[in-house]
């Protein structure tokens, strides 16, 4: 078990992480799991993602490969993280988490995350199906200019995904890189798919005022009507989320993310994002691709009512552009074990009989 630093990455065998420079949170670091750690009958095998909120895990539960959510310490994390799995309680959309039970340490049976203790703190958690994709922000790291095609579907997929959540008259507010697994589809223009393994705020707009907190996500990954409420023209909706599928959509665009926000203090990056129009990263994309480009800086404009209205018909404008995803090709499925037997043991008997039917006939013309 190491504690980390979310904006400096620096790490520590124990919670008194010192850092030199005055930006750096450094004692708000969240604990990271080893492998070879267990969290009750759940043993660690890597770490996929750490949010701001929480970190996601490769795990072996019950010999199966599986992923594992652990909310950082801490009330407004484990209270986020029990929203998020009573919201995919159920569901069973093929770009968000398929739930398992997670039962250890202190949960009960009926609820859908799981909850023990570890190294002195009390960890609340939960499992979902394993998945095989990586981060986005892993993918642009090793390649921030994907194939435009490839730009477009994934945040048509992102859209499609968030407006799922949206149609449950559920918020997301904190969409970033992190939050968003990549799998390449093995076809001849190897179509990504997305699991979205964040859900943000999870919250309804009745419950929003005491759901929000701003360590859901990065300031560079926040609208600027959440960072300043006292100053916008209107309360969050579905257009926040909109600004953050286009600022995915706009980082994929420019190969960088929208805000320059590495090694600066959070109180530097919101003054950034609140002047957004004097300090976003410049569209270097305006001329190759000038109308998904002109879509993105519509996405992200930081007044309120001049974004899309919804992520609907985001995803309606890049599909005008992209087409829609391309279906995922349905694989022969391999016939069960005891067929592959039987068939075998019918091949080897056939053989034997015409073995045995040439054998007669030599003798007898012998």
């Amino acid at each position: 078990m190491k504690y980390t630093c979310l904006q400096c990455e620096r790490t520590s065998n124990n919670p008194n992480l010192y850092c030199q420079e005055t930006y750096c949170p450094a004692e708000q670091s969240p604990i990271l799991l080893d492998f070879g750690e267990w969290i009750g009958d759940i043993e660690i095998v890597k770490m996929v993602t750490v949010l701001h909120t929480a970190v996601v895990y490769e795990a072996m539960h019950s010999n199966e490969k599986v992923y594992l959510k652990v909310a950082h310490p801490g009330q407004e994390h484990t209270e986020r993280l029990k929203r998020e799995a009573l919201f995919l309680h159920g569901q069973s959309h093929e770009m968000l988490p398929k739930l398992r039970p997670a039962y250890a340490g202190t949960t009960t049976k009926t609820d859908p995350y799981g909850k023990t203790m570890l190294g002195g703190h009390l960890l609340y958690f939960y499992l979902f199906d394993f998945w095989p994709g990586y981060p986005l922000r892993d993918i642009l790291s090793k390649n921030p200019q994907l194939w435009i095609n490839h730009v477009g579907w994934i945040t048509i997929g992102l859209a499609e995904v968030v407006n799922r959540i949206h149609l449950h008259k559920y918020y997301h507010f904190g969409l970033t890189p992190e939050g968003i697994l990549i799998e390449f589809d093995d076809d001849e223009v190897n179509t990504p798919r997305i699991l979205l393994v964040d859900l943000g705020i999870v919250s309804t707009g009745q419950e929003l005022g005491s759901n929000w907190y701003p360590l859901v996500a990065p300031s560079a990954y926040t609208a600027p009507e959440l960072l300043s409420p006292d100053q916008i023209e209107a309360q969050p909706g579905f257009g926040t989320d909109v600004y953050g599928v286009g600022l995915i959509l706009y980082e994929l665009l420019i190969g960088e993310p929208a805000f320059a926000y590495a090694y600066r203090s959070e109180e530097d990056v919101r003054r950034m994002v609140a002047g957004a129009s004097q300090r976003i990263n410049i569209m270097s994309r305006s001329e190759d691709v000038a109308s998904i480009a002109a879509i993105a800086q519509q996405a992200v404009n930081p007044k309120f009512h001049q974004r899309q209205p919804d992520v609907a018909t985001l995803a309606h404008q890049l599909i005008g552009y992209f087409g829609k995803i391309p279906e995922k090709k349905k694989k022969r499925p391999w016939p069960k074990t005891s067929t592959i037997l039987v068939t075998i043991a019918a091949i080897l008997v056939l053989a034997f009989l015409v073995t045995f039917a040439i054998s007669i006939g030599n003798l007898l013309v012998g």
